[in-house]
């Protein structure tokens, strides 16, 4: 089964992107501290998020520092429901 011209172009743009991805922690670094500044933001009013983000051996290092001034309430807190 052959692939035509634009399964190819996908396929190969997913593997540039994955590369991409793992070559560069930097950017990585700063998506995750995005998506986690998102999420402690439900959860309480944040003064400062530090990420540091770190390879090691073949292997993630992640560590999350965040300094909040209060908790939300529970009553203020999103809820969704996980079926």
């Amino acid at each position: 089964m052959s692939l035509n011209i634009a399964e190819i172009g996908g396929k190969r743009l997913e593997k540039v992107l994955i590369k991409d991805k793992k070559e560069n922690p930097t950017k990585m670094c700063d998506l995750l501290k995005s998506d986690l500044r998102f999420l402690f933001e439900n959860y309480m009013e944040i003064n400062n998020l530090d990420l540091n983000f770190e390879i090691v051996d073949s292997r993630y290092l992640i560590q999350v520092k965040v300094q909040a001034k209060r908790l939300k309430s529970f009553g203020s807190l999103p809820y969704w429901r996980v079926t």
